[in-house]
Parts: structure tokens; sequence; C-alpha cells
């Protein structure tokens, strides 16, 4: 199985073009998005390929393999846009694991319960992270839209084996995490 996560996209149309052809190129069974689908958020600006109704219009051509988690930014008329369910939560296996999605501004809620074995896939930040501790994998795709800290805009790959984030540009590996060796 093949997996590809990203998030925050905040309605740039260019990042979500780029974003796209990596998942024709890779053609995952699923993609999580992590939430922050369409509005820019009050603290990034108003970017010149700001378009929310184009970024719905492309995202509806995936909705048989999106799994949407709702973010921060995330109202009730985006989801009337979207032909995907958003949940502020979810629970799923995949590629054998036990995964947690959420956005991230959540992350101290009772809604994330994470063991051993699990992995925590999170936005919001707009940082990427990929780390192993007390036995739970951490993963945060970063931002394709809004990278922040001085990152590159990215989104994460995951199979069976292997979790790695990827440059959205390049689609070179920025970080990688072997699993389930």
């Amino acid at each position: 199985m093949k997996i590809m996560v990203a998030s925050d996209i905040h309605g740039r149309i260019t990042r979500l073009r780029e974003f796209l052809h990596a998942v024709d190129l890779f053609a995952p069974d699923k993609v999580i998005l992590l939430g922050d689908f369409l509005y820019n958020g009050p603290r990034n600006g108003v970017p010149e390929d700001y378009d929310p109704m184009g970024c719905a219009n492309l995202l509806n051509r995936y909705a048989n393999i999106i799994i949407g988690i709702r973010g921060n930014c995330d109202s009730r008329i985006d989801e009337e846009l979207l032909r995907f369910p958003l949940k502020d939560s979810r629970q799923m296996y995949l590629c054998g694991y036990r995964c947690d999605l959420i956005h991230g501004d959540l992350l101290t809620s009772n809604l994330v319960n994470v063991s051993r074995g699990d992995i925590l896939m999170f936005g919001h930040t707009h940082v990427p992270m990929l780390k192993q501790a007390d036995g739970v994998i951490y993963l945060n795709p970063g931002s394709i839209s809004f990278p922040k800290q001085g990152s590159e805009p990215s989104y994460a790959l995951m199979s069976d084996t292997r979790i790695q984030v990827q440059n959205l540009s390049t689609h070179e590996p920025i970080m990688a995490l072997e699993i389930g060796v």
C-alpha cells in the first residue's frame, strides 16, 4: 500500500497543482489531507494564486482516494464545496499501522490517544517533522502552501516499510524513517 500525506493547502492553487502532479506521479492508494484546505488564514496574507473554488474543484477530482481532516481554518461552508467528508480526527489502519489523524491544533485534546506502535499524523505547524519517540512515530508533512521556520513546501510518502517527507518541487526526500523493519 502507498499513502501520500499533505497538510495546509490554504487555497493556493499553484501549490495544490504541484501536489496533485505528485499524486499522479506516485499513484497512491490513499491521500491523507490533514486540514486547512481552502481558506488562507488571517496570518498568511492573500497570495496571488489564492483560489479556494479552484482548489475545491481540483480536490474533488480525487475525492475517491482522499481522507480529510478538518483544520482550524476549515468551516462548514468549505465542507459543502468538498466531495469528501471532513472529521476532526480519525483512527485507521494504514500500511498495517494504527494511525491517528488530526490537524494539530487539537493535539492536546482528548481526540488523540496514541500507544506504542502507532503513527500520529498531524499538520498545523507548517513545519515538517518525522521522528520516533517512546515507540510512537510522529509525522507532520509540513505545508504545501506556507512553509515556516525556513522549511520548503513538502508532503509525505508512506509505504509498509518507510515514511519520508518530500520536497514539493523536487520530490526529493527531506527526511526518512524506516518502519516495520
